[in-house]
């Protein structure tokens, strides 16, 4: 696909947005204060994801993991479907892996509780 035809969808698309959704569907983030960036509760009275990384990431040091060797994996949600749970995904690095060159981090977002599960 060529750059002129992308970039005609692109447009196309946006216009329909714009037609459908009023021209308030185009309005501009706004960046949160920075108290509540830092919280350590989230706005439904759970542990936020800030201090469930940082408790994973405790975790997996526990475990004698050296974290210089992983990056967080950005693929897919972290959130349980039923939002009671952290899921933290740590490949190796560089990233593609090798197969099983990862693990997960499991957090409780209640009791802060959490569970490594290597990869295979």
């Amino acid at each position: 696909m060529s750059l002129a035809s992308m970039t005609v969808r692109m447009m196309l698309v946006l216009g329909l947005l714009s037609m459908t959704t009023g021209p308030g569907a185009f309005a501009q983030a706004q960046r949160l204060p920075v108290a509540s960036v830092k919280s350590k509760v989230a706005s439904d009275g759970l542990m936020a994801r800030e201090q469930g990384l940082i408790r994973a990431r405790e975790l997996a040091k526990s475990e004698g993991l050296d974290l210089a060797r992983y990056e967080l994996d950005t693929f897919g949600t972290e959130l349980t479907e039923d939002r009671g749970e952290w899921m933290f995904v740590f490949v190796c690095k560089p990233v593609p892996p090798p197969p099983g060159c990862m693990f997960m981090v499991v957090v409780d977002r209640r009791t802060g509780k959490a569970q490594l599960f290597p990869g295979e």
